[in-house]
Parts: C-alpha cells; sequence; structure tokens
C-alpha cells in the first residue's frame, strides 16, 4: 500500500469531537485521519486504504463516511463516478489561503462602509 502524504497533526483529537455523543469512537478517529489527509485539494484515501489503516471492512467504512456525512461533518464529492474528494466540514473545514484573503479583504470593505465617522456626529 502506498503512503498518502498528509498533513500530520499527531494523535490529537479536537475537544469537540473527543466529546461528541453524536459520534462513535470509530466515527471520531475516522474523522480525525480524514482531517490529517484532508489538504489543499481535499482527502482522496479510499475505502480500502480506511480499512486497512482501521483493520475494519470496506463496507463499514462505507457507513462511517455516511455517518460522518449526514451529521454534517464531513463533505464528499464525487467526479466522473470514480474520483472522491473528502472534505471536513463546518468548523474544522480547510479553507485555501486565497479564500482566507479574499474574506479578509471582504470584511474590511463591509466595515469600510458601515463604519461611523465620529468627527461628524453619525
Amino acid at each position: 500500500m502506498e503512503k498518502t502524504q498528509r498533513d500530520f497533526k499527531g494523535v490529537w483529537i479536537p475537544k469537540e469531537i473527543w466529546l461528541s455523543d453524536k459520534l462513535s469512537l470509530m466515527e471520531k478517529v475516522l474523522f480525525v485521519e480524514i482531517h490529517s489527509l484532508d489538504n489543499e485539494r481535499g482527502c482522496f484515501a479510499s475505502n480500502r486504504y480506511f480499512a486497512e489503516f482501521f483493520a475494519v471492512s470496506e463496507r463499514q467504512i462505507q457507513n462511517y463516511l455516511a455517518s460522518l456525512k449526514e451529521k454534517g461533518f464531513i463533505t464528499v464529492m464525487m467526479r466522473d463516478g470514480f474520483d472522491r474528494t473528502i472534505r471536513t466540514a463546518g468548523k474544522y473545514a480547510r479553507i485555501p489561503n486565497e479564500e482566507i484573503r479574499q474574506l479578509q479583504q471582504m470584511r474590511g470593505d463591509i466595515a469600510a462602509k458601515f463604519s461611523v465617522d465620529k468627527r461628524r456626529g453619525g
């Protein structure tokens, strides 16, 4: 099995994930594995990769992924019926640097538009 390049964060599970009563233990560790593989282009790991990594069946992985998706922790996009991209969602979603710069610019533009000019009493 080829080693997948990852943005490895160590064995750390965010408090909100670890204490979540919405997720099983397997869903928690699968989420963290997806998060570590979710880079600028997303996570492309196959069900087989996850099954071998966690020593469970591919069918179990399918069920865990479906559950994480249904609960809003991940998004799954299919292209051409074969290429799947998994991304973490919500608070843990990876936002590309360019989008962050655009959002910061928009925030500055909006703040300037609605700022109060104290010199004019407004």
